[in-house]
């Protein structure tokens, strides 16, 4: 079903016009000429940063002229993950987005709705003139996606508003008063290479459930990278392995679907190496049955041959970092059912002559973070590797439960019956670098129901984006 079909159409209208434009991170001038073309076309003001960030304002509507001015917030930017097989590159061409089953889908790509649906949400408001509202300044940021760039360099002098409504959470039930802190480790060595000679193979793990690597990080789902270092350990231990080339994972806030790599075994060790692989890729689907029922792993032999390869010295550094720096959950909240601290082993490519692991690390607590970087530092060293920070935001911590946040709970319950739960969650918003950057700034976050972001079965919930619609306007009156 075409998605301009569905209600309410004005959000789904502009929503399917972003879905048509490429906006991967760092990608972004494109959709930030739109917004400002937007704005133009309806007599707007807006203003575009050398960031490509894009503010555009909006006068009060008669009778809400002395209220005080809201910030309403969205990111332009998009995790672009697409299948094997998919016809499209959605960091090139953009997205075949379609209505399936209460749901607005993607073909064999990443859907985008974190947060093209923000966006739309915004430029509705905006587009209308039937609709009661203050003074809004609304905000689209570049690069959040890889370290809230946008956010980081916005220049908020120009805003009036000291109340702010992000459109970037993922479940609606959830009005978020917090968020994660965090950065990039990027762990690199230049290596000297050598050639191999024996029997050559491709190695492939794939199928794996994937997930954000802050909401999904708790999930107990594999992680390709991981599992690449283990066979890899696993194989150097019983037989003679080189590692000419591998690649592993996209976008470091993503956990890694998939690793391919090409090594070369001993002569005479073939078997034995084929052994080693069948029987850990039994062990592991066995292992991760519920949460990656799609894992699979492939040995293809490509024959004999020589191959350019790593040294046997930085293959030893490699398969030794891949193993011991962190992945997964390292601390649960003490007041909450959460993750306080995770990192994420994300992106991870080695070629004869260097390679490159990146770690991304999350913690609702900025101390923790610190001390994360210092362990990624302290193994870094210890093999000898080179040790980058990049990327890195504050996490947004608060002090308690505002007003505003108040009586936004309050009116979700009465548009729905229902309640909706303040939290604070393991992921980074731009909450936190806007409230930082505004003193006294009151912030909430919400959003429709979307799962599976950052991966190729990205859905967005169609009911849900109605309410979110009809929640969004009484936000407005408050």
């Amino acid at each position: 079903m075409d998605i301009t079909e569905l209600e309410p159409k004005k959000v789904f209208g502009f929503f399917n016009e972003l879905t048509k434009i490429p906006r991967g991170s760092g990608n972004e001038k494109a959709v930030s000429d739109y917004l400002v073309d937007f704005a133009g076309k309806r007599g707007l003001i807006a203003y575009q940063d050398d960031f490509f960030n894009v503010t555009i304002l909006k006068p009060a509507t008669a009778g809400m002229e002395d209220k005080d001015n809201v910030i309403l917030q969205a990111h332009m930017d998009m995790v672009c993950v697409a299948d094997k097989d998919a016809e499209k590159d959605p960091a090139k061409h953009g997205v075949d987005a379609y209505a399936e089953d209460g749901f607005v889908k993607a073909k064999g790509t990443s859907l985008g709705a974190d947060d093209g649906i923000g966006i739309a949400l915004i430029l509705s408001v905006l587009d209308s003139d039937d609709i009661s509202h203050p003074m809004i300044e609304a905000v689209f940021t570049a690069d959040e996606e890889v370290g809230l760039g946008g956010a980081n360099g916005y220049d908020p002098s120009h805003l009036k508003g000291k109340r702010l409504i992000n459109i970037d959470t993922e479940e609606e039930n959830h009005l978020v008063i917090g968020c994660a802190g965090g950065c990039r480790c990027e762990v690199s060595n230049k290596c000297k290479p050598q050639k191999a000679e024996g029997n050559i193979y491709e190695l492939t793990i794939s199928g794996l459930a994937g997930g954000h690597s802050g909401m999904e990080i708790d999930k107990g789902g594999a992680n390709a990278n991981v599992l690449m270092g283990h066979l890899f350990s696993l194989a150097c231990a019983n037989v003679e392995l080189n590692i000419g080339t591998y690649e592993g994972g996209t976008k470091d806030n993503a956990i890694c679907t998939s690793a391919t790599a090409t090594v070369v075994v001993k002569k005479k060790q073939g078997k034995a190496f084929e052994k080693i692989v069948k029987t850990y890729a039994d062990e592991i689907m066995t292992q991760y049955c519920v949460t990656d029922p799609g894992l699979t792993v492939k040995c293809k032999d490509k024959g004999k041959g020589k191959l350019e390869v790593m040294s046997t010295k930085d293959l030893r550094r490699f398969v030794s970092l891949l193993n011991v720096l962190p992945h997964g959950t390292a601390k649960m909240s003490q007041i909450a059912d959460m993750v306080e601290t995770s990192s994420n082993i994300g992106v991870v490519s080695a070629k004869p002559k260097n390679f490159g692991i990146v770690v991304s690390l999350r913690s609702n607590r900025d101390a923790s973070v610190e001390y994360m970087i210092t362990k990624v530092e302290t193994i870094a060293s210890a093999f000898g590797a080179a040790f980058q920070v990049r990327g890195k935001y504050p996490a947004w911590q608060s002090d308690g439960i505002s007003d505003f946040a108040k009586n936004a709970q309050a009116a979700y319950s009465r548009l729905f019956g229902k309640e909706i739960e303040i939290i604070t969650i393991h992921a980074g918003l731009e909450c936190a670098v806007f409230s930082q950057k505004i003193k006294g700034l009151d912030a909430i976050s919400i959003g429709p129901d979307l799962f599976d972001v950052h991966t190729s079965s990205e859905k967005l919930s169609i009911e849900s984006t109605k309410r979110e619609w009809e929640y969004l306007l009484e936000l407005l009156k408050l």
